[in-house]
């Protein structure tokens, strides 16, 4: 879901099975730049409790900093993994959870 308003993208994942870097490369392809927002999960964790690898989480992490989008993140990016890219990204990451209100 796209959503452009006052010169502002919002770019709503769901989750994101393909992976948000796939995700966000088929936003790119189609309207030719990066969304200023990104609300979604990274579904960088599983039901049993695992995790993707640190090599990946890193991965992800510059990948997203090289856009200069904001993230908001959900539950299926998992703690762990967010913590992660949180450390890495700082204020351009947060994470939403059932009642959260952002403005944007």
């Amino acid at each position: 879901l796209v959503i452009e308003e006052d010169g502002n993208t919002l770019l709503i994942t769901g989750c994101a099975h393909n992976g948000i870097i796939n995700i966000l490369e088929y936003f790119q392809s189609f309207k030719g730049r990066m969304p200023d927002y990104v609300i979604g999960g990274f579904h960088l964790s599983s039901r049993s409790g695992g995790n993707e690898d640190i090599d990946t989480m890193d991965r992800i992490a510059e990948y997203l900093i090289s856009t200069e989008a904001k993230y908001y993140t959900c539950h299926c990016t998992g703690i762990e993994a967010y913590e992660r890219l949180k450390s890495a990204m700082g204020d351009r990451i947060d994470y939403l959870s059932a009642g959260s209100v952002i403005t944007i």
